[in-house]
């Protein structure tokens, strides 16, 4: 059987056997023909290699590579260079994460982009009153997060739902539509080329048979994340760049898990999008403080993480952890964003480690960011607790280019 990788479909390829995304779900049966809709839907759901009849494969046919300038990839290796604070790759693994950053940069570059990195506070900045009652106490932030407590409403009730065998899908499919942040986003995600369903899918019942029910679940922390937070005022916050950000973090580490263990594809997701929510408590009850510490950081070529860890004694990946614990998130979840930093790492697992190398890689070939300009190198013995080879690293970052602008749009394009 050939395969083919998934930057190299054409329209018109058939394929020589059933498509099998990486959690198992049932794609594509054998014989089927490629369209340009089912490649988006390939792509999205992160396959890299796909089963073609050899017919379909042009012999000798030039890779995809993209060719540049000596000029745009000069400019690129600077500005790599300077996200990792002037220090070099020094190990294998870095040399491809600095590769792939390189030509992703490049490749923005070229079309006329704008660099990655997004300012998280925007020239409103100064527009904030002045305030003496700062929190920046652990205990305090906690005590203030008091909209934390509802948070998990609507996603507990349809995780307990999924979990009871006594829940059938009409009763699933009506607490989904009591939600109507929810039920829009469930109807955009099941029209979308994400499922390429013939015809309009207009139906809660029928878009929650045709998702399933653990990416029902994850869509609804979705949802919920962002209504959570719609509190701080975009307009001295550019929360379209934080998001861009804690997307692109959680669909890179889907993708990597689903090489080595597909049932944490959700749980990976969801650690994801919430991985920075810590830091979102600093922004709403310490904004001048975090500005200050976002400049220091910046002058200095440190990560942000670490002025944190300094000024208030904890970061933001040990607030977010521990707010999730306080409002009765599963363990799992709270540990994987208490850690996503290297806070209590040793003997981190495979999860963890590869929730830390996504936030890296995300920081570095991702669109938008949450506040650090500069980012720490992926230490050694975090990727080896991964268990996956470098080769995976550049089909990684351009299924994650093309599903984190699908995904944002899901959940914010309407905004």
């Amino acid at each position: 059987m050939e395969y083919v990788s998934v930057s190299s479909l054409e329209s018109g390829m058939v394929l020589s056997g059933d498509l099998i995304a990486p959690n198992g779900r049932f794609i594509l049966p054998k014989g089927a023909q490629l369209t340009p809709k089912t490649i988006m839907s390939i792509k999205i759901w992160g396959i890299s290699q796909v089963p073609v009849e050899k017919s379909g494969i042009e012999e000798g046919a030039p890779d995809n590579e993209i060719l540049f300038s000596s000029s745009v990839m000069e400019e690129s290796r600077k500005i790599v260079l300077d996200r990792f604070s002037g220090r070099g790759p020094e190990w294998p693994v870095m040399e491809e994460i600095f590769s792939v950053a390189e030509r992703e940069i490049a490749s923005r570059l070229s079309e006329g982009l704008a660099p990655l990195y997004s300012e998280i506070f925007n020239s409103h900045f100064s527009d904030i009153p002045e305030n003496s009652a700062e929190k920046t106490d652990m205990e305090a932030l906690l005590g203030a997060e008091n909209g934390l407590a509802s948070f998990p409403d609507v996603y507990a009730r349809i995780s307990d739902a999924l979990r009871s065998p006594k829940s059938s899908a009409t009763h699933i499919a009506d607490l989904v539509s009591k939600d109507t942040a929810l039920s829009a986003t469930l109807l955009k995600l099941a029209n979308s080329a994400m499922y390429g369903v013939p015809g309009k899918v207009d139906s809660i019942f029928r878009a929650t048979a045709l998702i399933g029910g653990k990416a029902l679940s994850t869509l609804a922390l979705g949802v919920s994340a962002i209504r959570l937070f719609k509190g701080i005022s975009v307009k001295w916050l550019n929360m379209e760049s934080f998001w861009k950000h804690s997307i692109s973090v959680a669909v890179i580490a889907q993708i990597l898990v689903s090489r080595k263990n597909p049932r944490a594809i959700e749980q990976l997701f969801a650690a994801g999008m919430l991985h920075d929510i810590g830091r979102l408590a600093l922004f709403r009850h310490a904004p001048h403080t975090m500005s200050r510490l976002i400049a220091e950081a910046a002058s200095e070529k440190l990560p942000l993480h670490v002025l944190e860890r300094e000024a208030l004694g904890f970061d933001h990946g040990e607030l977010g952890g521990r707010l999730l614990e306080r409002c009765n998130f599963p363990i799992t979840l709270s540990g994987l964003v208490l850690s996503h930093h290297g806070n209590q790492s040793p003997g981190k697992n495979c999860a963890a480690a590869i929730l830390e190398a996504a936030d890296i890689l995300a920081s570095v070939t991702g669109e938008g960011g949450s506040g650090s300009r500069h980012v720490s190198p992926l230490p050694e013995e975090v990727w080896k607790e991964t268990d996956l080879p470098s080769s995976v690293l550049e089909m990684t970052i351009r299924q994650a280019r093309r599903q984190t602008g699908e995904i944002y749009n899901l959940f914010l394009g309407g905004e």
